[in-house]
C-alpha cells in the first residue's frame, strides 16, 4: 500500500494551486511552508483566527456516522459493507502574529483517514492525527537577493496509524479504536528555509528550499504509546509573479520529499498557478498526479478560500484517487506596509491582505484594491 504524504498545516490557498508554495509563501503561511518567507513579510499582522475543514466528498460524514451508530456486535459487519471505501476528514484552526522577519503562532489541526481493504480478509486501516502546537520563526535578508529562515515548534500529538486485520475485527469495536487513537505524546521540531529572490521591473522570481521536520520528529508518550512520527521533508520550489495594477499571475512548482526514495517522481512534483483579480483569486494546479482547483474572496478584514485536490492512495500514481474538498475562513488585521529593509511601501496603513499574493516578492503593491 502506498504511503500518504501527511501534512496537517497546508493552507487552502496553497492546495488550490497544487500545494506548490515553497517559493510563494511570504506571510503567516511561511511558518509552515518556508520560514525564509518571513523576511518578505510586510507590516504588522495578526491573523486573529483561521478556521478550516475538509472531507473526501459530501458522503464522508454519513459513512463515519454509520460506523459510530453500530453496536459492538454489528461493528464487524459494518466494516464489511465499507470494503473498498476510503474516508478522509480534517479540520483545524490557528492564530498567528507576524512582523517583518518574525512570526509566532498557535495551532490545532486534525486529520482522520479510514480505509477498509480486502473483502475476503478485511483489513481496517485507521490513521488519525491531531497536532496542538506552538511555532516561532524568523527570516532574515542576509543579502539583497538572499533570505534565510528557521523555526522551532513544540507539538503535542495524539493519534495512531494502525491496521486491524480480520482476526482483530471479530473482537474489535468503535470504543477500542477510539482508545488507540487518543494516545498522545510530546515532541519538538525545527525547519530551515532559504529563498533566492530575483526582482525585475515587471516580474519577481524566487527559488526556495525548505527542510521541514529536520531529522524527523519523535513523540514521547508518558503511557508508552507509539505515536506516529513526523517525517522530515526536503522541498525545492520556484515561483514567478507577473504584477500589474489590476491583475497578478503567479505560477509555481514544488519538488517535494526529495529525501524520500520510496516515492515515485510523479508524486513529488506539484505545480499550480494563481490569477489575482479585484476581490477574487482563481487557482488551479497539479498535486500527486491529480488536478486541483481553488478560489479565494478577499473582503479586507475577512477572507474565504475553497479548494479541491486529489491524493494518491494506491501503490502507484493514478491508481486510487481520494478527491478532497476544503474550505477556510480567516479574520486578519494588518498595519503598515514596511518590510525588513525598513523602507515604507506605497499604500501604508491598515489593509486586508489577501492570500492571493496581494503583494510582490519585495512587499510592495500597485494593485487598485487592497489585498492580503
Amino acid at each position: 500500500m502506498a504511503v500518504e504524504l501527511t501534512t496537517l498545516n497546508s493552507s487552502v490557498r496553497a492546495l488550490g494551486m497544487g500545494d506548490a508554495f515553497t517559493a510563494v509563501a511570504d506571510d503567516s503561511s511561511s511558518l509552515f511552508y518556508n520560514p525564509a518567507g518571513l523576511a518578505r513579510v510586510s507590516g504588522i499582522n495578526w491573523k486573529i483566527f483561521s478556521l478550516g475543514a475538509g472531507a473526501s466528498g459530501v458522503s464522508a460524514y454519513e459513512k463515519v456516522k454509520s460506523i459510530q451508530d453500530e453496536s459492538s456486535d454489528e461493528f464487524s459487519d459494518t466494516l464489511q459493507e465499507l470494503t473498498g471505501e476510503h474516508i478522509s476528514a480534517g479540520f483545524g484552526g490557528q492564530s498567528i502574529f507576524t512582523a517583518p522577519m518574525i512570526g509566532f503562532g498557535v495551532y490545532n489541526h486534525t486529520s482522520a483517514r479510514i480505509r477498509v481493504d480486502n473483502p475476503v480478509y478485511p483489513q481496517f486501516n485507521a490513521n488519525v492525527l491531531n497536532d496542538y502546537g506552538y511555532v516561532l520563526g524568523f527570516g532574515i535578508p542576509v543579502a539583497p537577493i538572499l533570505h534565510i529562515g528557521a523555526n522551532l515548534r513544540y507539538i503535542k500529538r495524539s493519534g495512531a496509524n494502525v491496521p486491524f486485520g480480520a482476526a482483530d475485527l471479530a473482537d474489535l469495536d468503535a470504543d477500542a479504536i477510539y482508545e488507540r487513537m487518543t494516545a498522545w505524546g510530546k515532541g519538538y521540531g525545527a525547519d530551515l528555509g532559504m529563498n533566492l529572490v530575483l526582482p525585475t521591473p515587471i516580474l519577481s522570481a524566487a527559488i526556495g528550499v525548505a527542510w521541514k521536520n529536520i531529522g524527523g520528529i519523535n513523540f514521547k508518550s508518558e503511557t508508552g504509546a507509539v505515536i506516529p512520527r513526523a517525517e522530515n521533508d526536503l522541498t525545492l520550489g520556484a515561483a514567478v509573479m507577473f504584477d500589474t495594477p489590476i491583475l497578478s499571475v503567479t505560477p509555481a512548482v514544488d519538488f517535494k520529499a526529495l529525501n524520500r526514495t520510496d516515492l515515485q517522481l510523479t508524486r513529488k512534483i506539484n505545480f499550480g498557478i494563481e490569477i489575482g483579480l479585484p476581490l477574487i483569486d482563481i487557482r488551479g494546479g497539479y498535486h500527486e498526479g491529480y488536478y486541483t482547483v481553488g478560489a479565494g474572496v478577499d473582503l479586507a478584514l475577512f477572507r474565504f478560500d475553497v479548494a479541491t485536490y486529489g491524493v494518491e492512495l494506491g501503490a502507484y500514481p493514478g491508481q486510487i484517487e481520494d478527491r478532497r474538498y476544503v474550505a477556510q475562513f480567516t479574520m486578519e488585521l494588518g498595519i503598515g506596509n514596511f518590510t525588513a529593509s525598513g523602507v515604507s511601501k506605497s499604500g501604508s496603513g491598515s489593509s486586508g491582505r489577501s492570500g492571493g499574493g496581494g503583494k510582490s516578492f519585495w512587499g510592495g503593491r500597485k494593485r487598485l484594491k487592497q489585498r492580503r
